[in-house]
């Protein structure tokens, strides 16, 4: 009888001993769950509706619609200007939309079409009304604009020029890279580095420790297959020597820092590369503050670059 009361006194002993294994898979599991959840988050955005249209703002324009270069079904506005072969393409940043009326991208775009240039603003994977589940930050998004510059040469227009905000800048930057059918690119508000932006961000949005970010990233990558470490302009912009580029840039930015716009500006290898610092200026906050110095900047560079 004492060895088998012996033998049971000796079970809570050997409970006790799982509790660090409990606890260190509790604690594995939270993390991954915030993991998945924050990689969600980040490559998952809230669609959001449009305010206002072209009409709104006295444009006479088309729906039209087109296939990325990976076959997603990209929706958009088509802004005419008379008999011009040139056109501007417009792409809007993350969480964002083709009317992003923080950026003011319909104002900008009745003064390019003013200007004598036809205007394409469209919606990016996953955003506004174009097909996509997730987003990459500017990765997969060269795709999106790829088959917006096939559409527009499909148009007839034989000069095309970019203007890209935050993602959509970084966007342009990358795809400009590999594709000689762009005159000119105007960036505005683009990283050098997402890496860079990433772990910053993520600390002031969230609130986690550090350590979260290289499993949020791993999940982002196994499980979205979304590799959030490879949009990197600056590789891109390395290899200009045909792309003119106008790099605007606001003092105030506190999404990213000012210091990208510099780090990019010196790496271009094009002596037609500009930089265009507004000290007043938040993200992608550059037209609000100088809206007449801004559409004057965009358009010479533009007029001078397809001359």
């Amino acid at each position: 009888m004492d060895d088998i009361k012996g033998a049971k006194s000796s079970w809570p002993k050997k409970r006790l001993l799982w509790v660090p294994f409990g606890l260190t898979a509790g604690a594995l599991g939270t993390v991954l769950g915030i993991s998945l959840y924050a990689a969600y988050s980040m490559t998952k955005v809230m669609r959001t509706l449009f305010e206002k249209k072209p009409d709104n703002f006295g444009l006479k324009y088309k729906d039209v619609s087109f296939p990325s270069r990976d076959g997603l079904t990209l929706r958009g506005w088509w802004l005419e200007a008379g008999n011009s072969h040139r056109a501007v393409v417009m792409i809007h940043g993350a969480n964002g939309h083709r009317a992003d009326l923080g950026i003011r991208m319909l104002d900008i775009a009745r003064e390019m079409v003013n200007a004598g240039y036809n205007v394409l603003m469209f919606d990016l994977r996953g955003h506004g009304q174009s097909e996509g589940k997730h987003i990459s930050l500017g990765y997969y998004e060269q795709r999106d604009l790829l088959g917006a510059i096939d559409y527009v040469k499909q148009c007839g227009m034989s000069k095309i020029c970019i203007i890209g905000f935050s993602m959509g800048a970084a966007t342009a930057l990358m795809t400009a890279a590999n594709c000689k059918q762009i005159d000119a690119i105007v960036a505005d508000s683009s990283f050098a580095y997402l890496a860079d932006i990433v772990e910053p961000q993520f600390s002031k949005r969230s609130r986690l420790p550090k350590f979260f970010i290289p499993c949020i990233l791993f999940v982002a990558k196994r499980i979205h297959g979304v590799d959030l470490s490879m949009p990197k302009p600056i590789d891109a912009i390395r290899q200009f020597t045909i792309h003119p580029v106008l790099i605007i840039h606001g003092g105030q930015d506190n999404t990213v820092p000012v210091e990208h716009a510099s780090v990019l500006a010196r790496a271009s290898h094009n002596p037609d590369t500009r930089l265009w610092i507004v000290p007043e200026a938040e993200h992608v906050g550059s037209y609000r503050a100088k809206p007449k110095e801004y559409i004057a900047q965009v358009l010479s560079f533009f007029d001078q670059a397809i001359s």
